[in-house]
């Protein structure tokens, strides 16, 4: 009986150890990942002592007991710009100050002009702006100026807060969570940065206020292990004086395009003098020139349409995708927006079950099938006609290369001195500052048709790239067709080494440099990528803007070309329901490739090298290979459904005007955008509303561009290289 008791005890004392030393690695886990589910106790600002008490005994982390927006309200409720800078600085300083006290009214604006009390802080309002116009309306007796300051958050002591970030907090979780243990999972507005509009004299300078407000956050936010970081950018420093020189530059290029208005009128008056007198058809040899720019008959090449042309199709689908490129640009710059309520915008972004716009990352290779499959139809025959006809090569380049240059030198040329006197608020003279310099550097890569080689943040025009991403790969397009119209299979062969070149190089580049498999254009990436930050630049300049990488559906473009020209050799038809069907099928299968790069951007996944180097390598392979069964379905079937939406006088329209739509898409939009001096909200009305004036304000500025430059300058290339007439007769290609 003493033995069975004695059994007992050991077994009783082994129930109780055995799960703590098998289990003892995943309390202590426990215990560092402590559950924020539960109230946290009151705990007193006294850090120092409590963080060793705490270490020991394993508590919950210790926050500042006064929230945030208060320990600013301490430090800016009687801030000025005070014993720092030039003389003339610290003299309107005082100036300020004691007519601030004594209420007076242009010191009261100035006061009155900027917040103290900052709101909005839990739901991402990174951006608290004040009046700007307040501000600098105040002229006497000193002018006053408008800064945007940065301030970004951190703790300094050595907590590390983000073991105990969740991603949705519950009622008593406590808020300075939210801002301590913020984590950039790239679909959130940073937390811990806030950007402060602050009014101060114009003789201080931006150096002057980062000094006297970092001095000024410092003596409040460090007895409580908080430091606030300032930085204030001369750029985003603006009174109501030009920020930007009227230079040489500018009274040129206004003269330019002056004259060039002046022509333009004098040709249209000229051409509607000889439809009233009816010599329309008997233009002058010496006259041809001038009545290029006539808009009467660049309006009438711009309306003029060919049902018949078998290519229509293709025209109305880059039509259809052009106008949901400047949607995709529209939403993506309002994210750079300071907005009132962000969490609405954050929730769209987090929002991964079937959302169709975080799929569109691949949304230009459709462009790009169209390019080659249009390059093999228009110029194949060309090059199957008897004798040495290889001349036609850099003839063609040079054709397409001119025809690209008037408007992408016309668009340079106003980004650098145009553009920056068009606006102005409180992000104008920093962004457009930043477009007009990265042009002024590195204008010449466009024009050497390499700009797409330079690191992102160094682009000259966000739109640029893809310019010289188009003739790169039409280069060896039009090398590719020549070698089908002499050899077929050769040509066939050269295509599938291309192809298979264009899988393993996207491979091998995100596989060995761990990138993700799509590129995120979610709210972290479009926030660097546009303010041309280099840590968002590397996916951007090695995964998206060069040739080598997104030459696949190029090459599959040439190749559906082959293909439907085989099938029309020998006749094939397809019936109606076999057409429907397959492309139901063809479609859905795309759309299911598209919706799985969804999964990229849920959080808490891991990476995985393989998954995103295998979807990096084919996920332009999707849209190609479903645009070649749309031109196999329409060439081998009499069912053309698609007839109606894509080949009408409209869709052809807006076709010929869609390389100037896309030139002026981009710099419209961000005018549009960095034209704000208050928080939005980002409601659907007002998204829907501000979308239509954006399409809107977008097309007429291209309707401008078509008329001004790229009709006539088209004309006159044509004649030039091609020695084609100027006759309203001839052929629409």
């Amino acid at each position: 009986m003493t033995q069975i008791l004695k059994m007992f005890r050991a077994w009783a004392l082994l129930t109780f150890i055995l799960p703590i030393v098998v289990f003892s690695s995943e309390i202590a886990f426990d215990g560092l990942n402590v559950s924020t589910d539960t109230k946290h106790p009151v705990l007193q600002n006294t850090i120092n002592s409590e963080l060793v008490d705490r270490n020991a005994t394993r508590l919950e982390p210790v926050y500042p007991k006064i929230w945030l927006a208060d320990l600013f309200y301490q430090s800016l409720v009687g801030f000025s710009v005070t014993d720092v800078g030039s003389s003339a600085c610290r003299l309107q300083s005082k100036l300020y100050l004691s007519h601030l006290n004594n209420n007076s009214y242009w010191a009261v604006k100035m006061s009155d002009s900027w917040p103290r009390y900052l709101n909005g802080l839990l739901i991402g309002n990174t951006h608290h702006m004040g009046v700007y116009d307040e501000c600098i309306s105040v002229h006497q007796p000193i002018q006053g100026k408008y800064c945007m300051s940065t301030i970004e958050l951190q703790t300094s002591s050595n907590e590390n807060f983000t073991q105990y970030s969740k991603d949705e907090y519950a009622s008593f979780d406590n808020a300075w969570q939210e801002i301590l243990g913020f984590i950039d999972y790239g679909d959130l507005y940073k937390r811990n940065v806030i950007n402060l509009g602050v009014c101060i004299p114009e003789a201080c300078t931006s150096a002057d206020l980062e000094i006297s407000l970092q001095r000024e956050l410092d003596s409040i936010f460090l007895s409580h292990q908080l430091k606030a970081q300032v930085k204030v950018k001369p750029d985003l420093c603006n009174t109501n004086k030009h920020f930007f020189p009227y230079d040489t530059g500018y009274y040129v290029t206004c003269g330019f395009f002056g004259l060039l208005i002046l022509i333009v009128s004098f040709s249209t008056t000229y051409h509607l003098v000889a439809l009233r007198n009816g010599r329309e058809n008997q233009p002058s040899q010496n006259l041809e020139v001038l009545n290029m720019f006539s808009v009467i008959k660049n309006g009438n090449n711009l309306t003029k349409y060919n049902k018949n042309n078998e290519l229509n199709i293709f025209n109305g689908l880059v039509s259809i995708q052009m106008m949901l490129i400047v949607v995709g640009h529209g939403r993506l710059i309002d994210i750079n927006l300071p907005l009132l309520y962000p969490k609405l915008t954050e929730e769209f972004f987090q929002d991964t079950h079937h959302n169709s716009f975080l799929f569109w990352h691949n949304s230009v290779d459709s462009f790009i099938f169209v390019s080659g499959y249009l390059l093999y139809m228009t110029t194949i025959n060309k090059f199957r006609k008897s004798g040495d006809n290889w001349f036609l090569i850099p003839k063609i380049i040079m054709y397409k290369y001119l025809k690209s240059l008037p408007v992408h030198v016309t668009m340079i040329i106003l980004t650098i001195f145009i553009v920056p006197h068009m606006g102005g608020g409180p992000f104008w003279a920093n962004k457009m500052g930043m477009e007009a310099n990265k042009c002024k550097q590195y204008w010449w890569t466009n024009l050497l048709v390499i700009n797409n080689f330079v690191d992102g943040e160094k682009q000259c025009l966000y739109a640029g790239y893809f310019i010289s991403l188009q003739l790169q790969l039409m280069v060896i397009g039009i090398i590719v067709v020549y070698i089908y119209g002499k050899n077929r299979k050769i040509g066939n062969v050269v295509i599938a080494l291309l192809i298979t070149v264009s899988l393993i190089i996207p491979f091998a580049i995100t596989y060995y440099s761990k990138s993700e498999g799509i590129t995120k254009f979610n709210i972290s990436f479009t926030l660097k990528i546009f303010q041309s930050t280099s840590s968002a630049s590397y996916h951007f300049t090695y995964l998206y803007s060069r040739f080598y990488v997104r030459g696949l559906p190029f090459y599959i473009g040439l190749l559906a070309g082959d293909i439907v020209e085989v099938l029309k050799k020998k006749q094939v038809k397809m019936s109606k329901a076999t057409t429907l069907i397959t492309f139901l099928v063809a479609f859905g299968l795309y759309i299911y490739v598209q919706l799985y790069s969804i999964v990229f951007f849920k959080r808490h996944r891991d990476y995985n090298a393989i998954e995103s180097s295998i979807y990096s390598s084919i996920n332009h392979l999707n849209t190609p290979l479903f645009y070649m069964w749309i031109a196999i379905c329409y060439t081998t079937s009499s069912y053309r459904f698609l007839e109606k939406l894509l080949n009408n006088r409209y869709a052809g329209l807006l076709h010929k005007l869609s390389y100037s739509i896309y030139q002026v898409n981009l710099t419209v939009i961000i005018m549009i955008n960095c034209s704000a001096r208050a928080s939005e909200v980002s409601s659907t009305q007002i998204i829907v509303m501000k979308t239509i004036y954006i399409i809107l304000t977008v097309h007429i500025a291209a309707l401008i561009m078509h008329f001004l430059v790229d009709a006539p300058f088209g004309l006159l290339i044509n004649k030039v290289i091609l020695g084609r007439r100027t006759s309203t007769k001839s052929k629409d290609n």
